[in-house]
């Protein structure tokens, strides 16, 4: 458990929580002798951030690991939309996917 003393300002969640989570990946590499993780996943956007640099991107360049952000919702970019046309690219990339398997 962690104690937050910084207030949640959406668009800037990096600020707010990549200190904790780079803690975190340093505690595993010098407390698990050898355990490095190779590629990062980040409950957040990376690039797909409205400011094309989010909580994903910062936590990559602090650390040097390749981070992917993994975001519950999709924030407004230029060219995306959460619409019926964007789910069903999606549905139809999902089928692709499955077939490849």
């Amino acid at each position: 458990v962690v104690a937050v003393n910084a207030p949640y300002v959406a668009g800037f969640l990096a600020f707010r929580e990549v200190p904790f989570l780079l803690e975190t990946v340093q505690r595993l590499e010098t407390q698990k002798l050898g355990l490095k993780p190779q590629v990062l996943l980040v409950d957040g956007n990376g690039i797909l951030h409205h400011r094309g640099f989010g909580i994903a991107c910062h936590l990559g360049v602090l650390t040097g690991l390749p981070c992917i952000g993994v975001a519950k919702n999709l924030l407004q970019v230029e060219g995306l939309a959460n619409d019926e046309l964007h789910k069903k690219q999606v549905s139809v990339e999902i089928k692709l996917i499955n077939k490849c398997e």
